[in-house]
């Protein structure tokens, strides 16, 4: 079946374009999310099954959609309790149903006759199909459903993961939690009742070409009605840059920095159509479009020359097959989606790689027209998509009803009044000097948040919008100190669990190498220069916040692969202590290359236990804050460690470590001369630990880390000659090339001189295709060699502190006042023959949430 334009098919789907998906749920209320290619007003009933198996209404509530085109109107109704005796009870299991009627109804109340999931045509366009319920229930469930997390923390199961691209690498990992859902259908105890999505839902920036036609495509039909959408600067619409066109219009025009800029998501309605297709396979086409499709519609985009032609033809092939495999499991994510409460985070995928990244791209995009237009479009499609859900108390009051009313009247006039307002309300910061933080107006929505449970409190930080900028090109502190203490409130709870988009207690080897590389590379961007503690002043002062919550789960995304770290954390002049535990789940569909990811996973704990002769690597520091009292200590220190100078692999990280903050200085607790400290004792002490996984326990086989190294090395000489191979290659058909050319200007020549002569010629072109045979030949079966090497090392990208296959984790606690441990399951396939999916692993990690005492202090020299 050839490729058809949703023009096409839009009146024989359905009415539920995405969703439902259920997003906050809470006591006193429940949101479920949707998109419609109608507008409506959706009611929602929210029922618990009573002992005879008969459904009894608890909640209920209404609310009108949301118009982004004739065709595209998204809605997140929610329930509320109008008391306390009509709250949802904690670790319940509710089901829910959505009514639909004509915005303009006159009917206060839903009936029998009103529309809601059961409908044929609401879900799927099968007006004969009387099991469309079942897409999105479990065996034995009358309804999509939620559980509402448990009073008993030992109850409560949190699954989180982050970075799902489109044309992923690996297995795609969050239909895992349809599976997941479904072998706990009937065991509550086993269900999980949250979901948290700690980054990049999708890639705005890194769309697979076949995909951006098929977005282009959809977004034109399901916002028709607008007026067309044209591109400031480059005054034209984004439909006018096909896909593998936008490298130019991308960087030189919107100053955007990404890496993979051809393909980048630039109007509002290719941000939709992204959403729409990242949850739901309703809007996906039976076949995506091949190169021939958009090289007949972009006839531009053809390369001369066949090489480069078959070379494209290749990349769609390979993008198109990627891209089915993540259309295989779109209904299983849906599913998943339609019966557990999902929360999201505001990351910079769904934006622009490198969104905020640092003060220069802040001050250099903001005075840009079209790199604002671009950032409008996705902050926009950012809150109507994910934040609604996540805060819909914020969309109900005044700020964030007046930006739904804003955008269901507009209808993309730049010169509209309504266009000011949106970009207050949204947080578009008018401009920026590079330094400091980014001004917002009162009227701007938040994107932190918090979820209050009965033993559990959980805060989801905005640690893109909200950061310190020392200067343009420093690091950034990912959270100003107003931001921290907005957003993390001193309010003491048996456990509190902060979501970080990124690892709060990175690996160390990563951000040593960011660190250092900035010796060579000044800019941020190549080495994603935001890690927490990249910027010691901000790290050091969050951390002092965070302590004072005591017993802190971390979960974060954002790395591409799964570990787990944490920290032992005493304050001298208060005497507090503090225990911070932060697991890291990622990818879910975004699998780093089998190279990289099997020597960090394989080789990196080995040149740990190396280094430091431990069995679970542990680094320990000293922390002094540096104010009047004790102005004097920096010079103290440069001075000892002055006298040390010969020692250089010990002095120098020593010696930028003292002046890497003015406010802070942070030295490893190890290596100093007795009594080096007793003239200026440290304010902090603490110890950061790297997790093992049970994967350790079940003992590794020794020697693979050299087996991973050595094989690198030899393949080396593998890669020399295919390389040589390469050039020679490009040599000949160069040469073939010329000689074609030749034999053209010989038909031309006197009859007398084109026998010798094309004898001569036709001679040579021979021997060079016998020569370029055998070198084919050659080069074959050298690509073979490292083919499989490739597929030798994608075996060993699971270790026992690094996991770097796409995975997904589940947190669980075992809790009880002498040991309170937290676990985190993680969940990966390893990769099976050929198109096998392989089978489903597990790896633990787990650490206790007891606090440290104070003999347990690193000790002073």
């Amino acid at each position: 079946m050839s490729w058809t334009p949703l023009v096409d098919r839009i009146a024989h789907l359905p009415l539920i374009l995405s969703g439902p998906v259920v997003r906050r749920v809470e006591p006193a209320a429940a949101t479920i999310w949707l998109a419609l290619k109608e507008p409506r007003r959706v009611t929602l009933h929210v029922y618990i099954q009573d002992q005879s198996g008969a459904l009894r209404l608890c909640i209920e509530g209404t609310g009108a959609t949301v118009r982004l085109g004739d065709s595209l109107h998204i809605v997140a109704v929610t329930a509320r309790a109008s008391d306390k005796e009509q709250e949802l009870a904690w670790g319940n299991l509710y089901y829910y149903d959505l009514f639909f009627q004509p915005v303009d109804s006159n009917e206060n109340s839903v009936s029998e006759a009103t529309a809601h999931l059961s409908t044929p045509g609401i879900i799927t366009s099968d007006v004969a199909q009387d099991t469309a319920l079942q897409m999105l229930t479990y065996e034995g469930h009358p309804l999509p459903g939620f559980v509402v997390p448990p009073a008993d923390i030992n109850q409560l199961s949190i699954v989180h993961g982050s970075c799902r691209k489109m044309h992923g690498d690996g297995t795609e990992m969050l239909s895992t939690l349809d599976t997941l859902l479904a072998n706990a259908a009937h065991d509550l105890s086993r269900r999980p009742q949250q979901l948290y999505m700690t980054g990049d839902q999708i890639y705005a920036d890194d769309v697979a070409a076949p995909l951006l036609f098929a977005l282009m495509d959809s977004g034109r039909c399901l916002c028709a009605g607008n007026t067309e959408e044209i591109l400031p600067i480059v005054h034209a619409p984004a439909w006018a840059f096909g896909p593998g066109s936008r490298r130019d219009i991308v960087h030189n025009e919107a100053l955007l920095t990404t890496t993979t800029p051809h393909n980048h998501l630039l109007s509002l309605s290719e941000y939709a159509s992204m959403y729409l297709y990242a949850w739901s396979d309703v809007l996906w086409p039976e076949q995506l479009p091949d190169v021939a499709t958009v090289w007949q519609a972009y006839p531009e985009l053809r390369p001369s020359s066949d090489e480069d032609q078959i070379k494209v033809k290749a990349q769609y092939e390979q993008q198109n097959r990627q891209l089915q495999q993540m259309r295989e499991e779109l209904p299983q994510v849906r599913r998943a989606l339609a019966n557990i409460a999902t929360y999201m985070i505001c990351d910079d995928h769904e934006i622009t790689d490198d969104w905020y990244l640092d003060g220069a791209w802040c001050q250099q995009v903001l005075s840009n027209p079209l790199g604002r237009h671009i950032l409008r479009n996705a902050i926009l499609t950012y809150a109507l998509f994910q934040a609604w859900g996540n805060t819909p108390d914020q969309f109900a009051d005044l700020n964030g009803s007046t930006l739904l009313a804003a955008i269901d009247t507009w209808r993309g006039q730049e010169t509209d009044k309504q266009v000011a307002l949106i970009e207050e309300i949204i947080g578009l910061p008018a401009a920026f000097d590079g330094s400091g933080t980014l001004q917002y107006s009162r009227r701007t929505l938040h994107w932190h948040y918090t979820y209050n449970g009965a033993h559990h409190r959980v805060i989801v930080m905005d640690t893109r919008t909200r950061r310190y900028y020392r200067s343009p090109e420093e690091f950034p502190g990912l959270l100003s100190h107003e931001a921290m203490h907005t957003q993390i409130r001193n309010e003491e709870w048996p456990v509190t669990i902060l979501i970080s988009a990124t690892p709060v207690m990175g690996v160390d080897f990563i951000e040593s190498i960011q660190f250092w590389s900035r010796w060579r590379v000044r800019d941020n961007y190549a080495y994603d220069r935001e890690a927490w503690a990249l910027e010691w002043g901000t790290f050091q002062h969050f951390l002092k916040t965070v302590s004072r919550l005591k017993r802190v789960v971390i979960l974060s995304g954002d790395v591409h692969y799964a570990f787990g770290s944490s920290m032992e954390y005493w304050d001298y002049h208060t005497g507090a202590t503090a225990k911070l535990v932060n697991y890291t789940s990622s990818s879910l569909y975004n699998e780093g290359s089998g190279s990289h990811m099997a020597v960090l996973a394989v080789g990196y704990p080995r040149l740990l236990h190396m280094l430091r002769r431990q069995q679970q690597p542990t680094l320990d520091f000293f922390a002094w804050d540096i104010n009047d009292s004790n102005h004097h200590f920096l010079d103290y220190m440069l001075t000892i460690i002055h006298k040390r100078i010969y020692r250089v692999w010990w002095s120098l990280p020593r010696l930028i470590a003292a002046r890497r903050s003015p406010n802070e200085i942070v030295l490893p607790a190890q290596g100093w001369l007795k009594g080096t400290f007793d003239a200026f004792q440290p304010d902090r002490s603490y110890r950061l630990r790297y997790l093992s996984n049970t994967l350790a326990r079940a003992g590794g086989k020794r020697g693979t880390h050299l087996q991973v190294t050595l094989s690198r090395l030899g393949l080396q000489p593998v890669r020399l000659a295919l390389g040589i191979i390469t050039f020679l290659e490009g040599i000949l058909r160069r040469l073939r090339s010329s000689l074609a050319r030749k034999t053209g200007e010989l038909e031309q020549a006197p009859e007398l001189l084109q026998s010798p002569s094309q004898t001569l010629v036709h001679q040579t072109v021979h021997g060079t295709e016998a020569i370029e045979h055998q070198l084919e030949k050659r080069r074959n079966r050298l690509v073979e060699t490292i083919f499989h090497y490739g597929r030798w090392l994608n075996r060993w990208k699971a270790g026992e502190l690094i996991v770097g296959y796409n995975n997904i984790g589940e947190i669980r606690f075992h809790w009880n006042e002498v040991q309170p441990e937290v676990i985190q399951r993680l969940w990966w396939y390893r990769p099976g023959d050929d198109d096998d999916k392989g089978l489903l692993q597990t790896a633990d990690y787990c650490d206790t949430l007891a606090l440290p005492t104070h003999d347990m202090e690193p000790p002073l020299p």
